[in-house]
């Protein structure tokens, strides 16, 4: 479980929230929906074992893709990608593709010197897969998400096969808070081929793949039909521990 699932008992709508006796007491409704959005929630994607092998597993392939955000963002955020959400009969269930690794709820550092991110090497079942939308989320509860449904982008993964789909990039726009302070104001998805950059670090931790590796890109450019970004900051609700 990653460090944002575990928070999600701290931020989350957990009404009701019964005051007795001066004190304040989380019932059990609200104990069980704040632990079924946790579980509810994907979870996010990890990297294949290192010495991963598609001949003993037949029946999946590998995709490569990295997820990335500007600069202008830092690591107290994490842009996410949704995968294989929503899709009726998936093999898998849905799944997040992440910019900044967590282990251990600490979040890591960026494999990229020009935005935070990471390239991932991910084993799918042959097949229909899709990528359906995207959020950028800040620690305390900051949450920028598409208003609307977005078109999804979809791929097929084959069996035996490995491929690089592409760089998933949220593009971040500044703005000023009411304090007149520089924050994150906007964001947007954009598909960018970045295999110049993340090739090279899959072959070096998966020399395996790089002589079969091949180009199938996502349909470049900005990812619209999301609308405009909406901005949520989620109530924190505090539980006391006795």
């Amino acid at each position: 479980m990653s460090k944002l699932d575990e928070v999600r008992l701290i931020f989350c709508y957990s009404s009701p929230i019964k005051i007795q006796g001066g004190k304040r007491n989380m019932s059990h409704k609200s104990i069980f929906i704040c632990l079924l959005a946790i579980f509810l929630t994907a979870c996010a994607v990890s990297n294949v074992d290192r010495d991963f092998s598609l001949e003993n597993n037949p029946d999946e392939g590998i995709v490569i893709v990295s997820v990335s955000f500007d600069r202008a963002g830092s690591r107290n955020f994490q842009a996410m990608f949704y995968l294989d959400e929503g899709i009726p009969g998936a093999p898998v269930p849905p799944r997040r593709l992440e910019a900044l690794p967590e282990y251990a709820t600490i979040r890591m550092g960026s494999q990229f010197k020009d935005s935070y991110g990471q390239v991932l090497a991910i084993s799918l079942p042959a097949g229909r897969h899709t990528i359906s939308s995207w959020r950028l989320v800040r620690n305390a509860g900051y949450i920028l998400s598409p208003s609307a449904k977005m078109a999804p982008l979809e791929f097929h993964v084959a069996a035996g096969k490995v491929q690089y789909i592409g760089n998933l990039h949220l593009n971040l726009a500044e703005g000023k808070n009411i304090l007149g302070l520089t924050v994150v104001a906007d964001a947007s998805p954009e598909i960018r081929d970045r295999q110049d950059r993340d090739l090279p670090i899959i072959k070096k931790k998966y020399p395996q793949f790089a002589d079969r590796t091949e180009i199938k890109l996502l349909p470049l450019g900005t990812w619209g039909g999301g609308g405009e970004a909406i901005r949520e900051i989620q109530p924190i609700v505090i539980v006391p521990v006795k």
